[in-house]
């Protein structure tokens, strides 16, 4: 997290007066920053592996009903990030929007855990999570306009941010379930609705309630936003990977106990392995990056993945599995790094837009994985999920041979 200034990243913090204030502290503990990003992850995470489970086991209801759900959710996600996204290159501030996604997600908690019912659920908590899952794009552009603020290196936080995600995931789906286990839907309901207002709580006291956008170019009144289509070409392979991942990862717990004939334990050790190398990935993709560029990185994280799919296709005992869990995670923590900057640099400027893309690239992949999982699994078998996973993961290695690097960063303005 040292600062590392040149002229590549720091453009931004040139059009910048001294930091004062909120942002002096925070230049002086970013710790603080990638802590919006950690308690948030772990606050998020911990209600994902539940939805399923209130569905059918907790109210009864049919498996695809599931599915509606999540539709809603993803739908709603989209539209948040595009408004979010412009919102921010339009000067609005970072900690507004933020507060705003924060509260629909603690609220949708607490709805959910007071009134257990489909609809309910469905109709209204689906659409208050929906709207708190736009925080993951807001806290991402803020962690990057702070980058380019305070003159660190944009790819290194970046991957710090990624790396307080990551992390965040590691435990809280696994005490989330482990809560569930003990005391039943209601706790672990309300728990995350607490854990929603500590991380209102905390965001309120840490992002600056004037902070934004310090490109002049994304703020200009009445401005009409060109078509970026490299902006949407970069987000093509981001959605195959993302799609073949998800694809896997919805399919794994059963593949290794139907497919290989492994203990249910199987899959969370593989889990542990991938999530603990990811971690380590994550921290070493700043230094893939400057040495070969966000393309060639991404291009590496796919090839990984293509072999990891082929190699677990074959596999046969746990210990197959928990080695094959160490490339899982190399793979997926390269392109979980990598990938947020690789579309951030098509839309320097406008990076409020370009992180609502990301991010709703990743959700799209997920819901299509998902829904891939289902059929391809009733239909042939998880042995063919997997294949597929790397057929399409394959897919978007091929897409990056074509699609070209970003576009060189513009020099900034000179200052009369």
């Amino acid at each position: 997290m040292n600062k590392r200034v040149d002229t590549a990243q720091t453009s931004g913090k040139q059009l910048q007066p001294p930091l004062t204030g909120a942002m002096a502290l925070l230049d002086r503990f970013p710790f603080l920053v990638l802590g919006v990003v950690l308690v948030g992850a772990f606050a998020s995470s911990t209600s994902a592996p539940l939805g399923g489970l209130f569905v059918v086991d907790g109210l009864g209801e049919a498996p695809w009903k599931i599915s509606v759900a999540a539709i809603i959710k993803v739908v709603v996600t989209l539209l948040t990030n595009r408004y979010y996204g412009h919102a921010i290159d339009r000067g609005v501030p970072v900690r507004r929007l933020l507060l705003i996604s924060i509260t629909c997600f603690t609220i949708g908690m607490g709805i959910i855990g007071t009134f257990q019912v489909y609809w309910v659920y469905a109709g209204i908590a689906s659409v208050l999570i929906g709207v708190g899952s736009g925080a993951l794009s807001v806290v991402y552009s803020f962690g990057r306009l702070f980058a380019e603020q305070t003159g660190r290196d944009v790819k290194k936080f970046n991957s710090w941010l990624r790396m307080q995600t990551s992390l965040g995931w590691m435990v809280g789906p696994a005490i989330s379930l482990s809560v569930y286990g003990a005391f039943g839907f209601t706790a672990i309901y309300f728990a995350i609705a607490g854990l929603g207002a500590a991380w209102l709580l905390f965001c309120f006291c840490v992002v600056p309630s004037a902070f934004k956008t310090h490109h002049p170019g994304s703020i200009t009144p009445g401005q009409k936003v060109p078509f970026n289509r490299g902006l949407v070409l970069a987000c093509i392979p981001v959605y195959l990977i993302s799609t073949g991942h998800v694809l896997f990862l919805t399919a794994m717990p059963l593949y290794f106990t139907t497919g290989l004939g492994l203990a249910p334990a199987a899959a969370g050790f593989e889990l542990t392995v991938k999530c603990f190398v990811e971690v380590i990935a994550i921290y070493a993709s700043a230094g893939v990056i400057h040495r070969i560029g966000e393309r060639r990185g991404l291009m590496i994280a796919a090839s990984c993945a293509v072999l990891f799919f082929a190699l677990v296709y074959h596999a046969q005992t746990l210990l197959h599995v928990l080695a094959l869990g160490a490339l899982d995670g190399l793979y997926y923590g390269l392109f979980a790094a990598i990938g947020m900057t690789f579309v951030q640099n098509f839309a320097r400027h406008r990076p409020g837009m370009a992180t609502s893309y990301y991010i709703s690239t990743l959700f799209v992949g997920g819901l299509t994985g998902n829904l891939l999982m289902g059929t391809i699994a009733n239909w042939y078998s998880f042995h063919a999920t997997v294949a597929v996973s790397g057929f399409i993961v394959a897919i978007g290695g091929l897409v990056l041979l074509v699609i070209g690097d970003a576009p060189a960063e513009e020099a900034p303005p000179q200052q009369a």
